[in-house]
C-alpha cells in the first residue's frame, strides 16, 4: 500500500497512537466526570509527576534508541543482544534506587503540592520502576523500526489503564486509588516489551550476544560520555514537555488547575499524535548523524507537513465547537472560558515542532540545544509565575516559551546545516 517506508511507519505507529490515545482519553472522560474538579487536578499533576520523576527513562530512551538504530543499519544483531545485556544489569540497579529515592520523598511532595494523601506517589513510583525496566525493549524496537509490535504494547498497556482507571474512579473517587491502574498499565508493558523485542530482534535463531560490540561501533570513554550529555539533553526536554501542570498546581488555584489539566489533556491530542512523527523520524535521523551524514530533506518537509495537518486541524475543531468537545469529553462541569480552548492546541503544536528540532540536533549530537531548552524551560516558569491569575494569561505564557523555544532550536539547526554544507564545498 505504501512504497515509502517512511510513510508505512508513520501510518502504523500514529494509527497506534490514535487507538492507544483514545483509550487514553477514554480513561481521563470517565475519571474526570467521578471526581471532584480538585481531585482531578491531583491526578493530572500525578502524571505529569510521574514523566518527571521518569527523567532517567527518557535519558535511557534516547540512549538506547541512538545505540541501537546504529545496530539496526549494520543488521547486527548479536552487538544489539550484547548492548542490551550491558544496558540490563545496569538499569536494574539505577531503577532501584530511584524507586527508593521517590518512595522516600512521597510525603514531602505531598506535602509541598498540596496533595491530600501521598499514597498516589508511592504508586506512581513503583509504575516509574517499572517504567524505566521497559524502556530499553521498546526502543530497541523501535530502533530495529518494529513499530507493529511497538504500537501492539502501547495499546495493551492503553487499554489496561482505561479498564482499570474506570473501575478504580466508579468505586473510590480519589485520585490516589485511580493512579493504581498506572502501575498495572506498567506491568503489560514491561512484560509484553521484554517478550517482543527478545524474540522479534533475536528472532530465535539462537544467536549469541556479541562481546565486542563496544569497539566495533563504540568506545566505553564515548559511552559515558555520550550517557551524561544525553541525561541532560532529556531532563530539558522532559521539564519543558511535563512541568506546566506542576507550574498551574504550584502557582494557581486548585480549580484552575483542574480546568487547565483537562484543557491541556485535550491539547495534547495534537501532541500525542506529532509524537508519533518524532519517533518514527528518530531512528533513521541518529544512524545518518552516527554516519556524520544529513537527515534526507524530503523526510524532514514529509515530518513538517504531518505535524501541521494535525495541528491545524485540532486547532479548526477546537475554535469552532469548544463548547460541544469539552461536553462531550469532560462534562458540564469543565465549561469554563471555553473559547481559549483552540490555543491549548496551539501550545501542543509549538511544543510538537520545538520536540522535532530538539530531536534533530540530539540526532546530528549537538548538545548545545541543552541551552535553548534551559531557556526556554526558564521563560516558562517566570511567566507563570507572573501570569496565573486565569487560563488567558497562563496559555499565552506558554505560547510565548514555546514559540521562543522553537525559534532559537530551529535556528541553531539551521545554523550547522550551512557550517556542513559550507565545509563539505
Amino acid at each position: 500500500m505504501f512504497k515509502s517506508k517512511f510513510l508505512k511507519n508513520n501510518a502504523i505507529f500514529m494509527t497506534g497512537t490514535l487507538v492507544s490515545g483514545l483509550l487514553g482519553y477514554a480513561f481521563h472522560f470517565i475519571v474526570s466526570r467521578q471526581i471532584s474538579v480538585a481531585q482531578y487536578g491531583e491526578l493530572q499533576s500525578l502524571l505529569s509527576l510521574s514523566l518527571i520523576f521518569g527523567v532517567f527513562n527518557s535519558t535511557l530512551s534516547y540512549f538506547t534508541i541512538r545505540h541501537t538504530a546504529v545496530f539496526a543499519a549494520h543488521r547486527d544483531r548479536t552487538a544489539n543482544l550484547g548492548f542490551t545485556a550491558y544496558l540490563e544489569k545496569k538499569v536494574f540497579k539505577f531503577a532501584t534506587a530511584i524507586l527508593v529515592l521517590l518512595i522516600l520523598a512521597s510525603p514531602l511532595l505531598a506535602f509541598f503540592l498540596h496533595f491530600s494523601s501521598y499514597a498516589g506517589f508511592v504508586v506512581v513510583s513503583l509504575a516509574t520502576f517499572l517504567s524505566t525496566l521497559t524502556v530499553t525493549y521498546s526502543e530497541i524496537l523501535r530502533g530495529w523500526e518494529k513499530f507493529f509490535w511497538l504500537t501492539l504494547v502501547g495499546i495493551a498497556a492503553a487499554l489496561v489503564k482505561f479498564l482499570s482507571g474506570a473501575v478504580l474512579a466508579v468505586r473510590f473517587h480519589h485520585a490516589a486509588a485511580v493512579s493504581f491502574s498506572f502501575l498495572l498499565a506498567a506491568i503489560v508493558g514491561w512484560y509484553l516489551a521484554k517478550i517482543w523485542s527478545k524474540e522479534k530482534i533475536a528472532a530465535g535463531d539462537g544467536q549469541k550476544p556479541a562481546a565486542d560490540w563496544k569497539n566495533k561501533y563504540f568506545s566505553e570513554t564515548n559511552l559515558r560520555r555520550t550517557a551524561a550529555k544525553i541525561f541532560f539533553f532529556s531532563l530539558a526536554l522532559v521539564l519543558v514537555s511535563n512541568l506546566d501542570v506542576i507550574l498551574v498546581k504550584y502557582f494557581a488555584s486548585a480549580d484552575i488547575a483542574g480546568y487547565f489539566g483537562a484543557f491541556n489533556l485535550l491539547g495534547k491530542i495534537v501532541l500525542w499524535l506529532n509524537t508519533a512523527v518524532v519517533a518514527v523520524v528518530l531512528p533513521g535521523a541518529c544512524a545518518d548523524g552516527h554516519s556524520g551524514k544529513r537527515f534526507d530533506k524530503k523526510n524532514l518537509l514529509g515530518s513538517y507537513g504531518l505535524l501541521t495537518f494535525v495541528g491545524l486541524g485540532s486547532m479548526a475543531v477546537f475554535f469552532l465547537a469548544p463548547d460541544f468537545v469539552i461536553k462531550l469529553f469532560f462534562g458540564n462541569k469543565y465549561i469554563f472560558d471555553t473559547q481559549i480552548l483552540w490555543l491549548f492546541a496551539l501550545i501542543a503544536y509549538l511544543l510538537s515542532v520545538l520536540t522535532l528540532e530538539a530531536n534533530l540536533s540530539f540526532a546530528k549530537r549537538d548538545f548545545r540545544v541543552v541551552y535553548f531548552l534551559g531557556a526556554t524551560l526558564l521563560l516558562m516558569v517566570v511567566s507563570i509565575a507572573k501570569y496565573h491569575n486565569d487560563l488567558t494569561q497562563i496559555v499565552l505564557a506558554l505560547s510565548v516559551s514555546f514559540l521562543m523555544g522553537y525559534i532559537s532550536t530551529a535556528i541553531l539547526n539551521l545554523s550547522q546545516e550551512k557550517h556542513q554544507t559550507a565545509s563539505a564545498n
